[in-house]
């Protein structure tokens, strides 16, 4: 074998292609896909890790070949090569999903987010518009887009975009003796100031000056690190590999497996991620890849087996088509159990026809023109952005029917709390003064309106009632934050902003004229282990019983100092909650199904409802008792002779399973106003 300089990899031949590589990247996307299908692997999602740190290994091998041979890097010729490599078939991909979507998605956001995240593929940024539009990679709206996998295929798209300039900008000054160092140096800092992002966000704050869409989970310069570790195995190569006899090789196999192994079942949802826990599967894959320097060893034999490689071959293909399956899978049979299995099983097909008849050929072409390279982008990209940009317009203008655009207008819109920026962790002491306030100059008593956002989806209804009856109006709530005097978290609500929040708008209310406080949250808390309380921070639990007893005594407590200062209580009965089988979430129906006409309600046996909630309405009955508070159950209104409803007449009640909508939120003025009153 050639050898190559100190700091350019040895220019091997590019038939001489590593099998177990591929047999990593079979490893790689496997545990992506049984973790998206629901498969007992809680870190699958790290498979895109190891991927990262493969393409910066083969990259940076595959340019040190060429810079070897001609001491040039042909930019045009290797950005040519990664578009129709990577391109084509993502836009066959875009195309089909956009499709599906006008077929079978909701209008009610998710064909806008499929059509915005398939143009943002497409041009490299879907990582950057699932940020803004998606939220976090585990939140319930990514679960919905069809698209969310392209994220990682646009973080190693700006990786090739840049990568390159740098290893050229490091030979060119290696070839100066003082300079020799340069490529090492330059992608090592490149790695240390990612990984310094990295670890800085995941202590929770928040690094001046850098956007958020360009860090975090699906930010570049939080996993660039992850490149960085594989170019430098590459451009150490010649050093590295004269060291690994087969035993060693072996070694480092072995510990390389462990590790990726224990990585898959200590990190899970919950993990901070990029962060410290993110180090032990970069690494193990970087020991699997110097491994590899050694092939006799036995784990690199074993992960260069035909199985491994086949799948390895086509692990861009079915990364691209497993994830839409599922989603669309989970849209059309949502109860039917291992349905996510089998669709990720039925993926394996049109990765097969992707690969075989649009992958290898377009990939193997030679001697590409001008020409004919344009003639590919053009044909490539137009199709599916002018698809996209017609799914995204259609959706938007409820494709035209009025049937759609009367569904969407009632149930789609945020509450008038929400929209005023009253839904928030901010208690009513740190706003101006005139903020969510309704009726400011009204006479009557004050009323104020405060929980979490089940207190918020009422907000028309009281800001309706108060109206009527001339009373002002002041709402404060916070999104999963019961007004409740314990301390609380959840993923969604920390600990410490919760806590806050409840404290500062309590202390606020005593200093107010006393009114009626309208107290309302989700009875969601008192049956989910994803959700802790207790007396002190310390004593916190999600253990049902004793969170429940903590959750009474917390409410109790809120409402004897709120009675303290001469306000009236009154605690709202939580809306049913449309638990599986059962589901009220709007986004289930397509535009199709909509503008068919048909009744899109469901209806739910009351007995079922109260089984799921009889613990919290148990407990607001209890502390009501207690503390003679009133209490206002809107269950009459959804569940007229006990059968629960989700539509009356053409008014859909609800925004999704727990939520009501705000045309519901209207038909409860009357309730209200006669409480109020």
């Amino acid at each position: 074998m050639t050898q190559g300089s100190l700091t350019t990899p040895a220019p091997i031949s590019e038939e001489n292609r590593r099998n177990d590589i591929q047999g990593l990247r079979a490893i790689a996307v496997g545990t992506v896909v049984a973790f998206h299908a629901g498969l007992p692997v809680p870190g699958g999602f790290l498979g895109v890790d190891v991927f990262f740190v493969i393409s910066g290994f083969v990259i940076t091998a595959m340019l040190g070949r060429e810079w070897a041979k001609s001491q040039t890097i042909r930019f045009s010729t290797f950005y040519a090569r990664r578009f129709r490599r990577l391109t084509p078939a993502l836009a066959l991909l875009v195309t089909g999903v956009v499709v599906l979507s006008a077929l079978i998605a909701s209008p009610l956001g998710d064909q806008q987010n499929t059509a915005k995240t398939g143009i943002g593929a497409l041009l490299l940024s879907a990582n950057i518009v699932i940020a803004k539009i998606t939220g976090g990679y585990f939140d319930a709206p990514a679960a919905v887009n069809p698209l969310l996998n392209t994220w990682s295929l646009s973080v190693e798209e700006q990786f090739y975009l840049i990568f390159p300039l740098v290893l050229f900008l490091g030979w060119k000054l290696a070839k100066n003796k003082k300079t020799k160092y340069a490529p090492f140096f330059l992608v090592g800092l490149v790695g240390l100031i990612s990984f310094a992002i990295a670890m800085v966000e995941a202590t929770g704050r928040v690094i001046p000056l850098l956007p958020s869409w360009l860090s975090g989970f699906y930010g570049p310069t939080s996993r660039a690190w992850e490149f960085a570790a594989g170019a430098i195995l590459a451009l150490f190569a010649h050093k590295i590999e004269p060291l690994i006899k087969r035993n060693i090789g072996l070694g480092l196999g072995i510990l390389g497996l462990i590790g990726l192994v224990i990585s898959l079942y200590l990190v899970n949802d919950a993990s901070i991620w990029p962060g410290p826990l993110t180090i032990l599967p970069v690494v193990s894959t970087m020991f699997l890849l110097v491994a590899g320097y050694s092939e006799s060893n036995a784990v690199s034999k074993f992960l260069g087996r035909s199985p491994f490689v086949h799948v390895g071959n086509i692990s861009y293909s079915l990364y691209l088509w497993h994830w839409p399956f599922i989603v669309f899978a989970l849209i059309l049979w949502p109860t039917t159990p291992g349905v996510a299995v089998l669709a990720a099983v039925a993926s394996l097909l049109p990765s097969l026809v992707s690969y075989r008849w649009l992958e290898q050929p377009i990939r193997n072409l030679r001697n590409v023109s001008k020409k004919k390279m344009t003639l590919i982008v053009a044909v490539t990209m137009v199709p599916p952005i002018v698809l996209a940009l017609g799914l995204w317009s259609a959706a938007d203008h409820g494709f035209w029917n009025q049937r759609v655009q009367q569904f969407v207008a009632s149930v789609q819109p945020m509450h008038a709390g929400n929209v005023e920026g009253c839904n928030k962790s901010i208690a009513p002491s740190e706003r101006k003064t005139t903020k969510c306030v309704w009726n400011a100059d009204g006479t009557g008593t004050p009323v104020y309106l405060v929980g979490d956002s089940h207190a918020d989806h009422l907000s028309e209804a009281v800001i309706a009632a108060t109206k009527q009856l001339d009373q002002p109006l002041t709402i404060a709530t916070a999104n999963a934050c019961p007004f409740n005097d314990v301390y609380f978290s959840s993923t969604a609500a920390p600990r410490s902003s919760c806590r806050q929040f409840v404290q500062k708008t309590l202390r606020w209310l005593k200093q107010q004229p006393p009114g009626i406080v309208i107290v309302s949250a989700s009875s969601v808390y008192w049956n989910s282990k994803v959700f802790s309380a207790g007396p002190t921070a310390e004593a916190m639990t999600n253990d049902l019983e004793t969170k429940r007893a903590n959750l009474k005594s917390g409410l109790t407590s809120t409402v004897k100092q709120l009675e303290a200062t001469g306000n009236r209580v009154v605690l709202v009965q939580d809306v049913p909650y449309f638990a599986s089988p059962y589901s009220s979430d709007p986004r289930q129906f397509s535009a199709l199904e909509i503008a068919s006409g048909r009744d899109l309600g469901s209806q739910m046996p009351r007995d079922f409802a109260d089984k799921n909630q009889q613990a919290a309405r148990t407990a607001v009955t209890s502390v009501a008792q207690i503390t003679g508070a009133a209490v206002l159950d809107v269950r009459e209104f959804f569940c007229p002779k006990n059968i629960c409803r989700t539509q009356i007449g053409e008014t859909y009640l609800y925004r999704d399973d727990g939520h009501i909508s705000i045309a519901a939120a209207k038909l409860l003025e009357p309730l209200f106003q006669k409480i109020l009153a």
